[in-house]
């Protein structure tokens, strides 16, 4: 216990050592997904309120999700171009903006065309957090601050999913009305992206951020000549890009409609709200264990295994339809995600050279969201045709491969075996 204690007392204190413009980092991170959070609880109920079915919601699913994945490549350009800090505050910006207006569409067209935007803007939140912690933090603590900004946008999707589970309600009393309406999802949707407005403020805050990058470091293909390390960064760079597509086509599949299925199986929105706000608050929580795990394991063993551990779930899911396993199913795979995410994103930071990087974010960004939107667009289909058991197990399906690609590219490279980030010295 003396010595949990210790540990945790060391970590508290390495955090409060950070710089001033990362601690403004963590408190963007906070706010930052509190509207995506809402979003991705409420908007599909809110169409379905608004008289669309799974159809129209996997085609707005698809719609939103290429823009997203049009906009990573933007994205990636701006990063090398403008920087970081100007990348994510001018684009969260528009993301506010665009998700307000989103809000507010009844219409299709409409819906479509702001989806769209939508798409594009939450690129800005979701593909320049890791290039800004790339950008700005020191090889040594860029695992460790990696997750806690992951916990922290946990924990305001956590707020969201609570603000999504619980304003649409809380409307529909001060105005009198029985039952789900319209107009309480879109209160709750506009609500929570003012409250992701906030965390403009401390980007605009920061100081050193604004005008300063760290040297980019290659210490990883130090012993390597340029091309052969240009080689090899290419083909590492397609490796990430096909694991995150292939994750992407199941749980595109599944995720998009899985609070519609919640509801399908009895589950009333304030309980769907209630469980995405624990997944969340469980992945925030322990997203914070995944530098140690990847320092005892090594990034790829934690990695796989991490990412494999709701595959059974969901494939039993798909046999046994019922809430409780539903919830777990859920669960395990937010924590999976939290955990997964920032052990990946630094082992992209510790494989490639530096100019790669940014590249890499995007284009995985990219692949994800191309792949998400295929996948939505078939399993909505799929979905009103022969219910959800096909989706689950095409999940478990994907992220299988997606894992072997891991596995198979990596199994040898050192970065992947031992925590670079935390015992290579960073070359000048």
């Amino acid at each position: 216990m003396a010595a949990v204690r210790s540990g945790l007392r060391g970590y508290i204190q390495g955090l409060a050592a950070l710089d001033a413009d990362i601690k403004r980092f963590f408190v963007f991170s906070l706010f930052s997904n509190i509207g995506i959070g809402a979003f991705t609880l409420l908007y599909n109920l809110y169409l379905v309120q608004l008289g669309y079915k799974e159809d129209f919601i996997g085609l707005f699913n698809s719609a939103s999700t290429i823009a997203l994945a049009l906009g990573a490549l933007l994205i990636g350009r701006l990063l090398n171009a403008r920087g970081s800090w100007w990348t994510t505050t001018y684009g969260t910006a528009a993301f506010v903006v665009c998700s307000i207006a989103l809000a507010l569409s009844t219409h299709p067209i409409t819906i479509m065309i702001f989806g769209a935007l939508y798409g594009i803007g939450s690129g800005f939140v979701l593909v320049t957090l890791m290039p800004f912690i790339v950008e700005h933090v020191p090889s040594r603590e860029r695992s460790t601050v990696a997750a806690v900004a992951l916990s922290l946008t946990s924990v305001s999707a956590t707020l969201g999913s609570l603000l999504g589970g619980w304003t649409p309600r809380l409307v529909n009393v001060l105005l009198g009305r029985h039952g789900p309406s319209a107009l309480g999802y879109a209160t709750a949707l506009v609500f929570s992206m003012i409250l992701t407005a906030v965390g403009l403020v401390p980007l605009f805050q920061m100081r050193q951020a604004r005008w300063h990058r760290l040297e980019q470091t290659t210490s990883l293909h130090i012993r390597l000549n340029e091309n052969q390390r240009q080689r090899q960064g290419h083909f590492y760079l397609i490796a990430f890009v096909l694991a995150g597509g292939l994750l992407s086509l199941g749980s595109g599949a599944a995720v998009p409609f899985y609070n519609v299925f919640l509801s399908d199986i009895g589950m009333r929105t304030s309980q769907i709200g209630f469980v995405y706000a624990l997944g969340n608050l469980l992945g925030a929580f322990f997203g914070l264990f995944s530098p140690p795990l990847a320092r005892r394991f090594g990034p790829l063993g934690a990695v796989s295994v991490i990412r494999f551990a709701p595959v059974p779930l969901f494939a039993l899911l798909a046999l046994l339809p019922n809430p409780g396993l539903a919830i777990l199913a859920h669960l395990v795979r937010m924590v999976s995600i939290s955990m997964a995410w920032p052990i990946d994103s630094t082992l992209v930071a510790d494989v490639l050279p530096g100019r790669l990087r940014a590249t890499a974010y995007s284009w995985r960004s990219a692949a994800w969201n191309l792949g998400w939107a295929g996948a939505s667009l078939v399993a909505g289909r799929v979905i009103v045709s022969t219910g959800y058991g096909p989706v689950f197990l095409a999940f478990c399906l994907f992220t299988i491969l997606s894992i072997g690609v891991m596995v198979g590219v990596f199994r040898t490279h050192p970065a992947a075996q031992r925590a670079v980030s935390q015992s290579v010295t960073p070359s000048p």
